[in-house]
C-alpha cells in the first residue's frame, strides 16, 4: 500500500467523481481508476461503486477512508521529522566538556544553542580532554569541548576561546594585601593544583612557568574540580589556580588575585572528527565560537 494509492483514493472518496479526482492527483482519468482498482485489488475489497455518473463509498469504503486519512497524516509527520532530523532541527546532540570548561563557557554556549535550535536536546558528559578524544573516535560523542592540542590525527581541533588563571589565596596571607602577584611571588609557597591528566599542556606550562622565575613549584596538593581546590585554600594548605572569574565562589577565608607578568592561560577549544559533523553539531560549533570569542 502506497502513498499514491492512498491519495487517489481520499481524493475520490471527497470528490465523488473521477475526472475531478484525476486532475486534483495530476494524474489522468485511467492512471486514477487502475491506482483504486489496485489498492482494492491489496486490500480484496470493494472501496467504491462506480457507474457512469455516480461514485459512491461503500461501507468499508467509507472506514478505509478515515484511516486512510490517518496514515496520510501519519507519513506527512514521519516526512517532517526525518527532513527536520536530517536537518540538525530535533533530536539530540551528545557533548564532552572538560570540568572547567563548564564553569568557564559551556553555559553560554548552551544558552546561545538552545535559541538556535530549541528542540535538539543535549546530553553532556563531563570528560578529560583525553578521554574526549577517545570518545569522538568511537563515536560516543559528536562534538567536544576541550582544551587543545590533541594528539588524533584523524579529529580536528581549533581554539575558541583564552582565559588567563587567577590566584586563590589564604585571606590571612601576606600575597592577600596586594592588588595582583606573579608567579615569582610563589617562591617556596605551596601551591594546589589540578591533575596533570584533566589537562597536561596546562600543568606543564604552570610548572614550566615557575621554572621560568627561578624556582620549582612545591606542589602541595593536587585536587580537582575547582571548588575542591579554594576548599583547600580555605583551609590554609595552599595557594591555588583557579581558571577565570567564572570559577571565583564565594568562600569565607579566600581571596582571588591577577597574575602579572608572564601567567598560565587556559586555552578552551572545540573538536570533532574530520569525517564532518551533523548539521546539529555545526550549530554548536558555531554557538560555541561566539561564546568563546567572548570569555575572558
Amino acid at each position: 500500500m502506497d502513498r499514491t494509492a492512498l491519495d487517489c483514493f481520499i481524493a475520490l472518496a471527497e470528490e465523488l467523481h473521477f475526472h475531478r479526482a484525476a486532475e486534483r492527483c495530476h494524474m489522468s482519468q485511467p492512471a486514477m481508476s487502475q491506482q483504486i482498482r489496485k489498492l482494492e485489488h491489496e486490500l480484496d475489497v470493494r472501496l467504491a461503486h462506480r457507474t457512469k455518473r455516480v461514485v459512491s463509498l461503500t461501507p468499508a469504503g467509507e472506514v478505509f477512508l478515515t484511516e486512510a486519512r490517518k496514515t496520510v497524516r501519519q507519513m506527512e509527520l514521519a516526512a517532517e521529522l526525518a527532513q527536520r532530523t536530517d536537518r540538525g532541527e530535533i533530536g539530540q546532540l551528545t557533548v564532552g566538556v572538560t570540568a572547567p570548561a563548564l564553569f568557564v563557557v559551556f553555559p553560554e554556549i548552551a544558552r546561545r544553542f538552545r535559541q538556535l535550535l530549541p528542540h535538539v536536546g543535549l546530553v553532556v558528559r563531563e570528560l578529560t580532554t583525553a578521554e574526549q578524544e577517545r570518545s569522538l573516535m568511537r563515536g560516543d560523542i559528536d562534538v567536544g569541548i576541550i582544551h587543545p592540542p590533541l594528539d588524533e590525527a584523524a579529529l580536528h581541533s581549533e581554539q575558541i576561546g583564552r582565559v588567563a588563571y587567577q590566584l586563590a589565596i589564604p585571606q590571612d596571607h601576606r600575597l592577600a594585601r596586594r592588588e595582583s602577584v606573579t608567579l615569582a611571588d610563589l617562591e617556596g609557597e605551596p601551591i594546589v593544583i589540578f591533575p596533570r591528566q584533566i589537562a597536561p599542556q596546562i600543568y606543564d606550562t604552570v610548572l614550566a612557568l615557575c621554572q621560568d622565575a627561578g624556582f620549582t613549584a612545591k606542589i602541595a596538593m593536587e585536587a580537582f574540580p575547582a571548588q575542591s581546590i579554594i576548599a583547600l585554600v580555605a583551609s590554609g594548605v595552599g595557594m591555588g589556580f583557579i581558571a577565570s572569574e567564572t570559577q571565583r565562589l564565594a568562600r569565607t577565608g579566600v581571596v582571588y588575585r591577577p597574575i602579572t607578568g608572564p601567567a598560565p592561560h587556559l586555552s578552551v577549544g572545540v573538536a570533532y572528527h574530520v569525517d564532518g559533523v551533523a548539521p546539529a553539531a555545526q550549530t554548536f560549533l558555531a554557538a560555541a565560537r561566539e561564546a568563546g570569542a567572548a570569555i575572558r
